[in-house]
């Protein structure tokens, strides 16, 4: 059988005929189109295979430059000789490129094939939490370790636990309940959570809310308003300064109609003696303000005016949790001029990732004082080391 292949390149060619005839194929010829039709076919390569019985040629002589050996037509008159394989061709230079060539790219699939593998566990290694091997890891710990990496600790927080933790436990008394009762007290002890508010007399402890839009700040008071009137404080007082989002205003006075609470309104520093004399007889005076970003200048400077007047006891910076890590970090750094020294966290209940409720604290040595957990008014708790830990080793 002789057969013809044209293509663009001879590569291609070559290409085109061990993929049909396979690397028994003899080439017997091959040129350059000069005048193909075809923009694509610019050589032609002829080829049989090695079972010569059907080519009439016997072939004689050595290969010419072109790679074709010189043939000589049998005579009519002699019978046929049997038929015979012809001789092993010496492999052409271009096939062999084309053999290594494919020979690499097998190599070079498998290799980035195990990279890829590899890379996989390692992804999976580090959102455990673990950089160093299983083995490394005592079994007993390989659960916990898990737990803390899913609340959103990082690898080295949590390797420092659990090397804590390891210190304390024993290895004969390694049981699932003490490692677990050893871990809650080295993650409470890390906590940094603010005391509790002490109301006093003759003047009234003043909570500034402040925090980025949406934060939730106006839930945060008014679930502490809430929350002081049932416990028997009635004594206490709000006052906004959110004279920008639309209806937040009339939100709050619903809120402080339903719960007999006052309501004071201040749209600028000028404003801030007046009311605060007014409120002289409270014992608790709680302080909404705009959730606007820091990043306008005028905005800043009205929210740092207001601060410098009102001279709260405590700037709470108000976050969600389910923030990303980065933008957390951002605005605990956008409003520290503002002389934060409380972080409250709301949207636990919304958060896949509670890490934040350790490493945040310590990180800008600011502690905790509040967390909401719901939209419900009774969906507030003040910040306490144990209840925190038992929640990152849910």
């Amino acid at each position: 059988m002789i057969k013809k292949y044209r293509a663009s390149t001879f590569t291609e060619a070559f290409l085109l005929i061990k993929e049909e005839l396979g690397p028994d194929a003899v080439i017997l010829n091959q040129q350059e189109l000069k005048r193909s039709t075809n923009p694509n076919e610019k050589v032609e390569v002829t080829v049989t295979l090695d079972d010569m019985s059907e080519v009439p040629p016997q072939i004689t002589g050595t290969y010419n430059n072109k790679g074709i050996k010189p043939v000589e037509w049998r005579s009519l008159d002699k019978p046929p000789l049997p038929p015979r394989k012809a001789p092993a061709p010496e492999k052409n230079p271009a096939v062999e490129s084309v053999d290594k060539l494919t020979t690499y790219m097998e190599n070079t699939l498998a290799e980035v094939k195990t990279l890829r593998e590899d890379f996989s566990q390692l992804r999976n290694d580090f959102l455990e939490g673990i950089r160093v091997t299983r083995e490394r890891i005592p079994k007993e710990f390989a659960s916990i370790a898990a737990e803390l990496s899913k609340s959103g600790l990082s690898a080295q927080t949590v390797q420092d636990l659990l090397a804590e933790v390891m210190i304390l436990c024993p290895a004969h008394s390694r049981d699932e309940a003490s490692i677990k009762e050893q871990m809650k007290k080295a993650i409470a002890n890390r906590i940094s959570v603010a005391p509790r508010p002490r109301l006093r007399k003759g003047r009234p402890l003043t909570q500034m809310f402040i925090g980025p839009a949406g934060a939730g700040k106006s839930g945060i008071i008014t679930k502490l308003a809430g929350r002081a009137s049932v416990t028997g404080n009635t004594n206490i007082a709000i006052v906004t300064t959110d004279c920008y989002r639309m209806g937040a205003l009339e939100q709050m006075e619903a809120f402080a109609v339903a719960a007999e609470i006052e309501l004071k309104r201040v749209s600028s520093p000028e404003e801030v003696p007046e009311v605060f004399e007014s409120l002289r007889d409270k014992s608790l005076v709680l302080i909404d303000t705009a959730g606007r970003s820091l990043k306008d200048e005028e905005h800043r400077e009205e929210i740092t005016a207001l601060r410098e007047a009102i001279r709260p006891d405590e700037v709470h910076l108000v976050l969600p949790l389910n923030m990303r890590d980065k933008d957390l970090e951002r605005a605990v750094e956008d409003y520290a001029d503002l002389k934060t020294n409380r972080i409250v966290f709301t949207k636990l209940d919304e958060s896949s990732e509670i890490g934040a409720l350790l490493w945040l604290p310590v990180k800008f040595g600011i502690p905790l004082s509040y967390i909401g957990n719901g939209q419900s008014p009774d969906n507030i708790v003040s910040a306490e080391k144990e209840i925190i830990a038992q929640w990152l080793l849910k």
